[in-house]
């Protein structure tokens, strides 16, 4: 995956959309996010990008890491935030191009995902480029260590042709977007949207809970 690329293009738009936030949209909770608001998902990047870059963390980032992120950042204005992002995330890019072990893909994965859960918030359309990538990440390493107790499952993108064997024997087929999939594997899409995907095959039900890489959120996402 290019991270460095990936994360930089995303940084980019997102800067150039909170300039345009006014105060009701930065208010705005975040589904996929639901403890965040709008800006609250901004005090994150600009964090987790300082706190990489600083050293404090090594990616991933947990859940009491991302929340002291925010906290910490509660008195900040948006522009100090966009201020702090622009300052350090230059250098999370750079150590994007540098490092080679996949736990630095993170954060381009993070932001990626980030920037659609704003978009989906906001009712803004999603942004699909490199979804091809996106859902790769997450569809490689459940290849790689499928539960054998879990049905095999044929992974298809229908835009890009990528296919991916979760298991052996293919005992249903998923199809779908690289986009859909991607944040299908990654805890945006519920389990009743990953069942109502296109499934070929047997019953769906009894795969649907081990293809989330992160949890799935407990109601329905729509971007």
């Amino acid at each position: 995956m290019d991270s460095a690329r990936i994360y930089e293009n995303c940084q980019n738009r997102l800067l150039e959309l909170a300039a345009t936030l006014d105060r009701d949209q930065l208010a705005t909770v975040v589904p996929a996010c639901p403890d965040w608001t709008v800006q609250q998902v901004y005090a994150h990047l600009a964090g987790l990008a300082t706190d990489v870059v600083n050293g404090d963390v090594t990616p991933p980032a947990t859940d009491e890491v991302t929340g002291r992120q925010v906290a910490a950042r509660a008195g900040h204005g948006i522009e100090r935030l966009i201020a702090e992002w622009t300052r350090t995330g230059p250098g999370l890019v750079a150590l994007l191009r540098t490092q080679q072990r996949r736990r630095y893909s993170l954060p381009a994965l993070d932001v990626w995902h980030h920037e659609n859960d704003i978009r989906g918030a906001l009712g803004l359309t999603a942004q699909t480029e490199d979804a091809d990538q996106l859902a790769d990440f997450p569809l490689g390493g459940l290849a790689k260590g499928w539960p054998a107790q879990a049905p095999s499952v044929r992974v298809v993108a229908t835009d890009t042709g990528q296919e991916w064997s979760l298991g052996e024997g293919a005992a249903l087929t998923l199809s779908g977007t690289a986009f859909e999939l991607a944040r299908a594997v990654t805890g945006r899409r519920s389990v009743n949207q990953i069942l109502a995907m296109d499934w070929t095959g047997a019953d769906p039900a009894p795969v649907a809970p081990f293809l989330p890489t992160l949890p799935a959120p407990q109601t329905d996402l729509a971007v």
